[in-house]
């Protein structure tokens, strides 16, 4: 639960900002390609939105907590008080509970568990949204009438398809009452949409117009792509940037459209007449809420529209493709390099936590305290007990044998897995902590069996340092592999009891 509400959290407030960089930055880019053909804006657009997904949430992964190193532990010496035990291999540094990372921000329990419950209350109510317009277009589906006897609707279908190189076959083309513009719906068998007064009225230039649009909506598969991108939308839907992406892309799609119909199916100024006949006839944006649809006038831009078909700005081609690459450099490159800048968030432990992990942490101590201890056996008695009973003895010499064998197998994966010399390791300890070294020692942490290392498991040096003008040592353990110093300690000298001198 701990770590689902970190990934939440990190995820959230790491979209504000990225999400606001990526839409900059392709507002700066769609700028850059006005003069180029809209598919490059789409397709720009497109990528900012999926990128506004994908950052947060390979943040929020990257940033993961990692298990930290506690207090060291030295074991594996000789039990006299139970040497029928075998020694367990030595662990300095056990898996605890991690307490907060240095790097992280630390937001209390009820702020974090606040703000997530807003962010799924409105999560829930975007998903309840989009149910409520599937099933309204589901309806609208269901009100149809199929125009299959109509002949001159057939004609331009017919007409549409063969321009734009489609099977007509493919396509079901009825009509509604339930609608006021053309539109277009369907996973896996599309189906244009007309209303029954444009059916009725019978012109050909708008049925040609609002035919022949769908039927490009049908051959780029928007309505499929259109609900990608709603469910695409959904996680980061509580940013405003996020619905300046989204309403980017049904605008560019819309001109997108709008060019190739220009381009294949009727002149310029023809089918900019009819659009503007076609899309007066549109509720404004009330048909936009409730449904899926994708259709005619789905963008808000009609002046946009009418001015991107009557004038085509050209382009040099080798311009273009460096355009294009410089765009999509300028998008991806900050985008990605937006997950190295990224804040981490955690949840501060409350009182009753720490006391848990304290006295967690106090419970295993004691146990293995008093494992290792076992019952009272002073070294005479041990002495006494290993010269009479030949079965304790043979036992005794099996457990230093086997002690032994485990001990030169450890140090012999140790030895090949170093990359650092003790001399390398004594330098790195001492440049940070000067004085006399007392003591280094080559170990290792989690072993899977001995003599291999765990997948998480790493080796390092033990380096005991004095200094001649402080009482006491100092304790340094230094990676092995990469010569981190993984952690530093400062024994204090033990007093003298007077009761001694």
């Amino acid at each position: 639960m701990k770590t689902s509400s970190q990934l939440l959290l990190t995820f959230l407030l790491n979209a504000v900002w990225q999400v606001a960089l990526i839409a900059a930055l392709a507002s700066f880019g769609a700028w850059l390609l006005r003069h180029s053909a809209m598919r490059y804006q789409h397709g720009l657009w497109v990528a900012a939105l999926c990128l506004s997904l994908i950052v947060p949430a390979a943040t929020a992964y990257t940033t993961l907590p990692a298990a930290t190193l506690s207090q060291p532990e030295v074991s594996g010496e000789l039990n006299l008080a139970n040497p029928l035990s075998l020694p367990k291999i030595s662990s300095p540094f056990a898996q605890r509970p991690a307490p907060p990372s240095l790097s992280a921000f630390q937001l209390s329990r009820e702020f974090a568990f606040a703000l997530l419950a807003v962010f799924g209350a409105f999560l829930l109510f975007r998903t309840v949204t989009l149910i409520q317009a599937w099933f309204t277009t589901r309806k609208i589906r269901h009100s149809t009438t199929e125009l299959a006897g109509d002949d001159a609707v057939g004609a331009i279908v017919r007409d549409c398809a063969m321009r734009i190189d489609f099977d007509a076959a493919n396509v079901t083309v009825c009509s509604s009452s339930m609608v006021d513009v053309p539109v277009t719906m369907g996973l896996f068998r599309p189906v244009i949409i007309l209303p029954d007064s444009l059916v009725r009225a019978g012109d050909e230039e708008l049925l040609t117009s609002a035919i022949g649009h769908e039927f490009i909506h049908v051959a780029r598969h928007d309505y499929v792509l259109n609900f990608l991108y709603e469910l695409l939308y959904l996680p980061v839907s509580f940013h405003p940037a996020a619905a300046l992406l989204r309403r980017r892309i049904k605008q560019t799609r819309e001109l997108c459209c709008d060019e190739l119909v220009a381009e294949r199916i009727l002149n310029a100024q023809v089918y900019a007449r009819s659009l503007v006949a076609l899309a007066g006839s549109a509720p404004p944006l009330r048909r936009l809420s409730v449904t899926t649809t994708v259709g005619i006038a789905d963008a808000d831009i009609l002046e946009a529209r009418i001015m991107s078909l009557l004038s085509k700005p050209k382009m040099n081609r080798r311009w273009k493709k460096l355009l294009l690459f410089a765009v999509s450099l300028l998008l991806l490159v900050p985008s990605f390099a937006a997950a190295a800048f990224a804040m981490r968030f955690e949840l501060a432990p409350g009182v009753q936590q720490r006391e848990q992990q304290e006295k967690a942490i106090t419970e295993r101590r004691r146990g293995e305290v008093q494992e290792r201890e076992g019952p009272a056996m002073t070294e005479q008695e041990f002495k006494e007990k290993l010269a009479q009973d030949p079965n304790f003895r043979r036992e005794v010499q099996r457990k230093e044998e086997v002690e032994t064998e485990m001990r030169a197998v450890r140090q012999a994966a140790l030895l090949r897995l170093a990359r650092l010399s003790m001399d390398q390791a004594i330098q790195i300890a001492t440049s940070q902590t000067p004085g006399k070294v007392l003591e280094c020692n080559l170990s290792g942490e989690r072993w899977e069996e001995p003599g291999k290392l765990a997948k998480d498991g790493y080796i390092f040096y033990h380096v005991v340092i004095a200094d001649e003008n402080n009482p006491g040592a100092t304790h340094v353990w230094v990676n092995a592999v990469d010569g981190n110093i993984i952690k530093t300690e400062k024994e204090l000298p033990r007093k003298r009891n007077p009761d001694n001198q």
